[in-house]
């Protein structure tokens, strides 16, 4: 979908990070070391491309490594599209990480076809869907304070904050009767970039959905060609090594937990 003006609100774009190496296929989650693929790269150079028209004033990441990895393929291709010599300033932030679930490490064969079981008697400690779209929502009121307008920053982030940006877009309530209802149809693809229009309060607008090409998973054919979305109005981490078929790349390519 193409983005119009920027106007009289801010742009936000929330980035899913590109596919990541996992072999195991499992729930990775907040677990360390889970880098990205090969494929992951030449997805985040295309979310890169994608986005070099725009001139973005800042990039945030979650501290997570394959987000910090996009973040810095955004951070390039903005150097290389408007003849900076770093590009925007790129930081950390606590808000973008990935969900706090007991889950992690179990074999993503555990929730597949039901994700958002993730959610369901959620121990005291771990996170709730609504937990998470309530830290995206308290980001966006943070940056809308923080830019005037005009102003675009970029979120790379993970699978459920990504589709908490989608309902959100789509004027759908950010909760877990949505997720269960929505999943299949609007959660995102690897390095695929929701980009929200913000207003001055942090409440959105609308906004509008890109996939890359390169997404491996089966919401690619459905996503790619996506309209645009009808709003209401810190050391580096090595990674382990290991084939895989095709098959089980495209299962854990959808999640890991995000």
């Amino acid at each position: 979908a193409k983005l119009g003006p920027a106007s009289t609100i801010m742009r936000v774009h929330l980035v899913r990070h590109g596919e990541v190496h996992n072999p195991r296929s499992v729930m990775y989650g907040r677990l360390p070391r889970f880098r990205l693929s090969a494929h992951g790269v030449r997805q985040a150079e295309e979310a890169a491309a994608h986005l070099a028209s725009r001139q973005l004033a800042l990039i945030l990441c979650s501290p997570m490594l394959r987000a910090r990895t996009t973040a810095r393929e955004l951070q390039r291709g903005q150097a290389r599209a408007h003849r900076q010599p770093q590009g925007p300033p790129l930081r950390q932030e606590a808000a973008l990480l990935e969900v706090h679930t007991p889950h992690d490490g179990k074999p993503l064969s555990t929730f597949a076809g039901r994700w958002h079981a993730l959610y369901d008697d959620v121990p005291e400690g771990y996170e709730t869907f609504e937990a998470v779209a309530s830290r995206l929502r308290s980001l966006l009121a943070r940056l809308a304070a923080d830019f005037g307008e005009d102003a675009e920053v970029a979120c790379v982030t993970h699978g459920d904050v990504v589709f908490s940006a989608r309902l959100l877009a789509e004027g759908l309530p950010t909760t877990l009767a949505s997720k269960k209802r929505e999943d299949a149809r609007l959660y995102p693809a690897t390095a695929s970039i929701v980009s929200l229009d913000v207003d001055a309060d942090g409440s959105v607008r609308g906004g509008a959905y890109w996939a890359p090409t390169r997404a491996p998973d089966r919401f690619t054919e459905t996503q790619a060609q996506a309209p645009a979305l009808c709003g209401a109005a810190a050391a580096e981490e090595g990674g382990g090594g290991g084939g895989e078929t095709p098959a089980r790349k495209a299962k854990r390519s959808r999640r890991g937990v995000s």
